[in-house]
């Protein structure tokens, strides 16, 4: 098994990731022994990991007893999950600046509280970024007709490129790319109308570990969102999978033809056609800027929301 030599900061020492658990041992030890053997199962078969997760959410969204939706410990365990696996809507531009990284990254703590609100997290972490997997979608290949392209998910930065090659060539067919490669394929997702998500996870240490590019109709975490927010009906605001872009969608009236395109592209189902119009739901618009694209006439943009987190812009964000 080839191991992966990748340089760092300018002056660091070379790291060697070798795809075995001594990976992520070096990362979370004695000190989170759970974190560990979690990274170990979820890396090591990322495709039954996320098919067994998904079979469980889709239980809880459709057949979950209604009794249950009072139980303490019921809303307990659906405010469990997000705190641990979540992720981050992102501009296509956004994007595109963690793919052509050509350093480590390391955002000061105090802003990346702003950038992701989640307990859990209080840095932004990257190490060696512009080491990139691709693979298949591990929500969509469990579909029997899947929306198309699904060759579209990234794993960034290490240990989790090398680990996922390692592990998972033959099930999720993951390849290393280069970063034109990777620019390549985050817009051939663009053009289908996929949100783009940067996923954090415990197992992960905390860290940014992967971008996916996701739709409602086959994606659990977008699913997910979308039941959380109804399950609660604002009882909870701060519970969400995913965090906002940190963006709104606005619309101007005078130039929308009323086509709906709009309607057609929203993930989040955030934007209603009224009147012969739309009109967006900015609380459930998380900014991802696909209806900006899709729009013939140029009748939305995107505009900072200051309610909500900061975007996650690199270029715009002071690193240690």
């Amino acid at each position: 098994m080839e191991a992966a030599k990748l340089e760092g900061k300018a002056g660091n020492k070379k790291e060697e990731y070798t795809g075995t658990p001594g990976d992520f041992w070096r990362m979370h030890g004695w000190r989170r022994p759970l974190h560990f053997l979690h990274a170990v199962i979820y890396y090591g078969d990322t495709r039954r990991y996320v098919h067994v997760l998904t079979v469980v959410l889709t239980y809880v969204m459709e057949r979950s007893p209604k009794f249950l939706n009072n139980s303490a410990a019921y809303k307990w365990l659906l405010n469990w999950l997000p705190r641990r696996y979540h992720g981050k809507v992102l501009t296509r531009e956004h994007a595109a600046q963690i793919l052509t990284l050509n350093q480590d990254v390391h955002v000061q703590p105090d802003q990346a509280k702003r950038v992701l609100t989640y307990d859990m997290v209080n840095q932004i972490v990257l190490k060696n970024p512009n080491s990139v997997a691709v693979g298949d979608c591990a929500c969509r290949v469990r579909r029997e007709n899947p929306c198309t392209p699904y060759h579209v998910c990234m794993f960034v930065g290490e240990p989790f490129a090398t680990y996922a090659v390692q592990h998972g060539k033959e099930k999720l067919n993951i390849h290393y790319v280069t970063q034109e490669e990777a620019l390549a394929v985050l817009q051939q997702a663009h053009e289908a109308g996929y949100v783009h998500n940067a996923f954090f996870k415990d197992a992960a240490g905390d860290r940014l570990f992967a971008i996916c590019n996701c739709c409602l109709c086959c994606c659990g975490g977008m699913q997910a969102q979308s039941w959380l927010r109804d399950f609660f009906q604002g009882d909870n605001p701060e519970l969400k999978l995913l965090e906002s872009s940190g963006y709104v969608a606005a619309h101007d009236p005078d130039k929308c033809l009323g086509c709906g395109q709009c309607v057609e592209a929203c993930g989040f189902l955030a934007v209603k056609m009224k009147d012969g119009r739309p009109v967006v739901e900015s609380d459930r618009c998380l900014g991802c800027g696909i209806c900006v694209d899709k729009c013939p006439s140029g009748a939305i943009v995107l505009e900072r929301d200051y309610s909500k987190p900061e975007p996650l812009d690199l270029s715009a964000l002071e690193t240690i």
